[in-house]
């Protein structure tokens, strides 16, 4: 008997289990992930749901799709996003388009077809809610009299409201002969980080957040009735995303939208592309909306601030990890345990808390170039010794490694979504010559002429911090 169970367990697993999981899995990728929690003032937490996100990195054929799905109120939407835009963008779509428009057009018809399909896919529960409201609007009794005699009813219709309210946002990445194309809606984010000609580790950008952080989407529902205190409770608001039909065609039952002119809550993606891969190009990052969140909390009000420092936690770990995947999921730990610390001061410091609990997180790192020097590969291959600095953080020292020397400055370029983190690199070999003689001057190996051109150009703007000798 038990035998029969586990088969028909096993059948519901297989009928339920994404079809991408057959795919062949991009090597070059790692990823970091941490479920939701809850802080207590103790210090324990606890999980509030089952995750809700969503990844896809996949192969097929000469096209490489990477996507970050965060559900919001559920995870039904991202669950059928994960699926259906695979499929809208594998199979078979792309072939013959050879401009970056005709691309992104692909990439934006997959878009709107996994909107549709998912709005489709709830006429089920949209006719039982009509229903269910034609049935209470036919009674002529108060509404005390309503709750205590039509309950049920009212039950039922709360489930079906929170699963109405059920979203994703989205960010994908998609790189088709050779060149990366990135669409995103909601508060996913993608990052590319290239090194420019001073050998400066740079952090651009490429996604949009649709959030209240974001002045145009404020804007825009400030010009549809909505004002800040509307959103008090929830500052990082998707304002954009997949699913979510009550903040849409159903926002007027929404208590905190129902006094906008039209739909606060819209499905409009942004595509961005192409974007060359070049030998500049080290790493793509992808973050889920609860590591934004996290980010937010952390570095309140600077997105730049927030993106510099974990881009200068994902090239700590690249010298101190020996895969991807340890690279991923140890800066997950990092950002879960900075987050939960800061938790925890305000706690001690009996500040009012600016935040009590934290989203699922999934971190997905695309490498391009950026060394690894303790890949297993080259610790064969290597006797080389390990030396890493950073001004802004801890230093380490790993054998069987190529010695680098990373700096990561304070300098941001906040114009347009860029960031900036100075990671100045030179490697030095065990058969370089040192000087015999001990009353010889070892000759400097560590080249200070981007320190040394970045200072000039604060000192003639008068930005040089007081106080600081920097001759």
């Amino acid at each position: 008997m038990r035998a029969g169970i586990d088969s028909v367990e096993a059948a519901a697993v297989c009928q339920t289990r994404p079809w991408t999981d057959d795919l062949k899995v991009c090597p070059h990728t790692g990823v970091g992930e941490a479920t939701n929690q809850t802080y207590r003032k103790d210090g324990s937490r606890i999980e509030a749901y089952k995750s809700r996100d969503k990844k896809c990195l996949c192969i097929v054929d000469d096209t490489l799709l990477y996507a970050i799905y965060s559900g919001h109120n559920g995870v039904r939407v991202a669950d059928f996003a994960l699926q259906k835009m695979a499929a809208d963008l594998l199979l078979g779509q792309l072939n013959g388009r050879s401009t970056d428009e005709a691309v992104k057009d692909v990439i934006r018809q997959a878009f709107h077809a996994v909107e549709k399909g998912y709005i489709d896919s709830i006429d089920v529960e949209l006719a039982t809610r009509t229903a269910l409201q034609m049935q209470l609007s036919d009674i002529d009794l108060g509404q005390y009299q309503i709750s205590q005699e039509f309950g049920n009813v009212l039950q039922k219709l709360d489930k079906l409201k929170l699963e109405l309210s059920v979203g994703s946002s989205a960010v994908l990445a998609l790189i088709y002969q050779s060149k990366l194309y990135i669409g995103n809606i909601g508060n996913c984010r993608a990052l590319l980080c290239k090194t420019d000609e001073f050998e400066t580790l740079t952090v651009t950008q490429l996604s949009v957040d649709h959030n209240l952080c974001n002045e145009e989407e404020v804007l825009r529902l400030f010009r549809l009735g909505l004002e800040a205190q509307n959103f008090e409770n929830w500052p990082l608001y998707s304002t954009r995303c997949i699913g979510n039909y009550l903040g849409k065609n159903g926002y007027k039952d929404c208590d905190f939208l129902s006094d906008a002119s039209s739909d606060p809550v819209i499905f409009q993606p942004e595509i961005v592309g192409s974007v060359p891969i070049t030998s500049a190009c080290k790493f793509l990052v992808l973050m889920s909306s609860g590591l934004c969140r996290a980010l937010h909390d952390l570095y309140p009000g600077d997105t730049c601030y927030g993106n510099r420092n974990l881009v200068q936690i994902i090239a700590e770990e690249f010298q101190m990890q020996s895969t991807l995947a340890g690279v991923a999921q140890s800066v997950v730990h990092r950002v879960v345990q900075l987050h939960h610390d800061a938790f925890m001061q305000q706690v001690d410091e009996e500040r009012p808390a600016a935040f009590s609990n934290r989203d699922d997180i999934t971190l997905l790192i695309r490498n391009f170039n950026y060394h690894l020097p303790n890949a297993f590969n080259n610790r064969k291959n290597s006797s080389r010794s390990f030396t890493s600095t950073t001004s802004a953080s801890s230093s380490t020292t790993n054998s069987d490694s190529t010695p680098t020397n990373h700096s990561y400055g304070t300098e941001m370029d906040c114009s347009g979504m860029g960031t900036n983190v100075s990671v100045t690199s030179s490697e030095r070999s065990e058969n370089d010559n040192f000087p015999e003689s001990k009353d010889e001057r070892v000759k400097s190996y560590v080249d200070f002429s981007d320190y040394n051109r970045r200072v000039a150009e604060a000192r003639k703007l008068g930005k040089l911090p007081p106080n600081m000798a920097f001759d």
